[in-house]
């Protein structure tokens, strides 16, 4: 786990500690707390597998793309959560319209290739809510 997974795992820990106990008096300032508590573990898996998703996910949409005989937008490299963003929004979008032309043309394995995408896409970014 990154320094900021530990540092978000530990706040969150502390505040669902805290709004447990607080929530016996003041239950609304203890579901405010517990909320804050939940958010924050969230938070730290997802500080945890950012990055790499988003790479796993560019990296397929361009192999797609390419396969598929489809235009592969250009987009800026980098590894800071934005320039990731920037370029999975890039992709995601010329994706999702190749993914329309692949439709219209009734090309099932292509059709089933995408899909397969974002199947593994949204397992990658699968959050387990804290327990």
């Amino acid at each position: 786990m990154s320094d900021i997974g530990e540092v978000l795992t530990g706040t969150g820990l502390v505040a669902l500690g805290t709004g447990e106990a607080l929530g016996a008096t003041q239950a609304f300032g203890g579901a405010m707390l517990t909320v804050a508590g939940l958010l924050a573990m969230l938070a730290a898996q997802e500080a945890g597998q950012a990055a790499a998703w988003r790479i796993a996910d560019i990296a397929a949409m361009r192999a797609l793309l390419a396969e598929g005989g489809a235009a592969v937008p250009e987009v800026a490299e980098g590894f800071t959560l934005e320039a990731l963003d920037a370029a999975w929004n890039a992709l995601s979008a010329a994706l999702d319209a190749h993914h329309a032309e692949v439709e219209a043309r009734g090309d099932r394995m292509r059709d089933a290739a995408i899909c397969a995408f974002y199947r593994d896409s949204t397992a990658r970014r699968g959050l387990v809510w804290p327990g």
